[in-house]
Order: C-alpha cells, then structure tokens, then sequence
C-alpha cells in the first residue's frame, strides 16, 4: 500500500485490509507513535476488532528500536546521498 498523503484516514486503510487478510486470527501491530495512528478517527475500528487487533506502541524517543531508522540512515548516508531524484519512480529504478 502507497498512499500520496499519509493521514488518519490513510492508516486506517491500513489496519482494515491486514484484519480483512487475515480472517479469524488475530493481529499484533507494532507501531511507533507516529499522530496519525492516535486519531479519533481509529477509535470505532478498534473498537469494533478489539478481540482481534492489538495495537502496541514503542516508546518514544528510541530510535535504536526502530529498525526503519538504521535503514534510513544507511539510505541517506550511502545510497542516496548527493543525488537527485525527481519522483519516487526514478528513485526505484535507481
């Protein structure tokens, strides 16, 4: 899943189609505070799967926790760095 605009509407997209593809199990989702995964907006949904969706957040400020931030440092540190790349596409092709 791709989204231009990362918002609460978005990531609830997100949960509704991990709960829709794993019918009857349940789901741990590990998530890392970001705003969008607190909104209002989420409450009924979590409501609703609450006997089959688990949400637990890491604590803020551990970056060393979060596995994306060694590969975003690798990627701006050693692939990335000083160059351009006018769209997502030409950055895959890369």
């Amino acid at each position: 899943m791709e989204a231009e605009l990362c918002n609460g509407q978005t990531f609830l997209a997100f949960p509704r189609y991990i709960v829709a593809l794993h019918v009857g199990k349940h789901i741990v989702m590990i998530l890392d505070n970001a705003r969008i995964q607190h909104v209002k907006l989420l409450e009924p949904f979590l409501k609703e799967y609450e006997h089959r969706l688990t949400l637990l957040f890491l604590p803020p400020y551990y970056p060393n926790l979060y596995a994306v931030e060694r590969i975003w440092s690798w990627l701006k540190g050693s692939v990335i760095v000083n160059r351009f790349h006018a769209t997502r596409k030409k950055i895959r092709k890369w």
